[in-house]
């Protein structure tokens, strides 16, 4: 029998490639190929080589056209098919665009990441004035609507460890800044099927969002709705959130879910 550890059977290339990888993703404000060179101890000339052709297919790219690499988003949509499912947002993005078009506001996709959400699609909204979301944004669980629905569908140790973990940092006046009042929002989502961050993030913004589920009702993601305050007060959020559900529902069904319901 093979084994793994046998040296023989090393790429020495590939196994520095990897390497940086994993480096470049503990280090998500990037790194220069000097830096990198230094902290792994390679040679110069090769990490050159491998940020190259990193770059040339896209798996990493630079920072605002400077020196610094950072993991590019194809990493997130090679993640996000389960074996055997259809692509998460290739599927999503037709219920996506259904629900941007009778809101008129900005829908996104996205995934958990560790303890962090990143966005991985968005359909612009259609008012003169619309939230635009970078894909690839990284965003805390405790702030955001699909954070709160991530939480809500792990398994309860696994929730409890991630929201111990997480630095409840204040962004606004209704920022969520302890445990106690996360979990209950936690189990918000839980009951209803969807959660809510009324300008805990930002002030002026609103999100609602809701799960995606595949086989076994496992999480593949969330996709949510963002709007300013001025178009979505409090009193129209349930009647947004059935419409965000109604998307994902139909999402999860495509997806191989038997458990949602579609409206």
């Amino acid at each position: 029998m093979i084994s793994s550890d046998d040296p023989k059977y090393n790429v020495p290339g590939l196994d520095r490639a990897l390497s940086i990888i994993e480096l470049l993703n503990r280090q998500p404000e990037g790194l220069s190929v000097n830096e990198i060179s230094n902290q792994l101890k390679y040679p110069i000339n090769s990490v050159y080589r491998i940020m190259m052709t990193l770059e040339r297919r896209s798996f990493v790219r630079k920072q605002s056209g400077g020196s610094v690499f950072v993991l590019s988003e194809k990493f997130l949509t090679l993640s996000t098919p389960v074996a055997g499912e259809p692509a998460f947002i290739e599927t999503a993005l037709p219920f996506m665009r259904d629900l941007r078009d009778d809101t008129q506001e900005t829908v996104l996709a996205g995934v958990l990441v560790g303890n962090e959400g990143v966005v991985l699609e968005q359909c612009e909204g259609l008012h003169p004035f619309s939230f635009r979301i970078s894909t690839g944004l990284r965003f805390s669980l405790h702030t955001a609507a699909p954070g709160k629905v991530f939480l809500a569908h792990l398994e309860p140790k696994k929730r409890s460890n991630i929201i111990n973990s997480l630095n409840l940092k204040r962004l606004t006046a209704n920022t969520i800044v302890t445990k106690e009042n996360l979990e209950k929002e936690v189990l918000f989502a839980v009951q209803n099927g969807f959660a809510v961050d009324y300008e805990e993030e930002f002030k002026g913004q609103v999100c609602v969002g809701a799960p995606v589920l595949g086989k076994n009702a496992s999480l593949i993601g969330s996709v949510w709705l963002v709007a300013p305050t001025s178009r979505l007060p409090k009193k129209n959020l349930s009647e947004t959130a059935q419409k965000v559900m109604t998307a994902t529902d139909k999402i999860s069904q495509a997806l191989g879910n038997q458990f949602r319901k579609v409206a």
